[in-house]
């Protein structure tokens, strides 16, 4: 696919997913984050690595709300040059607006997260995205932020949050671009 016909596909899923009421996406995140949260995988996870909601995604905010209340490992993403590097928070408040807009964990408030001493295993990384397909391909937004970040921790399990809407046929893919382990909508848990 060419350039151009994926910014076309992206800008297209994009607007599949806004075009969801405000009602429709609070039904199908509840649904969606009662599923996360009696997953197998989910409860025995170590460290969970969360992206945080940004406008119309599938949402996180409940799922990293339950996570702290239960005194779960959670780290969150900011954004240094290039790469996604992962900060341990404790709460909302530690959090600041930063790359286009998205809340990042303030460094003065939270550690960078040490993978060493957790097993790999044992890490659970929630990715966004515009678009996923059952065979775990994922188009992301074009920074290409998860996928520098998966080529470098490619033994993490990797799940992607999103709207059933969001469930193509197939993602057009280029060979740099890492495939997810799981997506997660409203309507059932794909193990790839």
């Amino acid at each position: 696919m060419e350039f151009e016909e994926k910014k076309a596909f992206r800008k297209k899923m994009q607007k599949l997913r806004e075009e969801l009421t405000a009602q429709e996406r609070a039904a199908a995140d509840k649904k969606r984050n009662a599923q996360v949260l009696s997953w197998k995988r989910y409860q025995e996870a170590e460290l969970l690595l969360f992206y945080v909601s940004y406008r119309s995604e599938a949402d996180t905010r409940d799922l990293i709300q339950s996570a702290l209340k239960e005194g779960r490992r959670v780290a969150v993403p900011r954004v240094e040059g290039e790469e996604l590097v992962f900060y341990r928070i404790t709460s909302f408040s530690q959090l600041v607006e930063g790359y286009r807009g998205i809340l990042e964990p303030d460094v003065q408030c939270s550690g960078q997260v040490c993978y060493e001493d957790v097993r790999a295993e044992r890490v659970l990384l929630f990715a966004p995205g515009c678009a996923f397909d059952k065979t775990g391909g994922r188009m992301g937004y074009g920074g290409g932020f998860y996928d520098r970040f998966l080529q470098k921790h490619p033994e993490f399990y990797c799940a992607a949050l999103a709207f059933a809407v969001q469930l193509v046929t197939k993602v057009p893919c280029e060979e740099w671009d890492k495939r997810v382990s799981c997506v997660i909508t409203e309507q059932e848990i794909t193990e790839v």
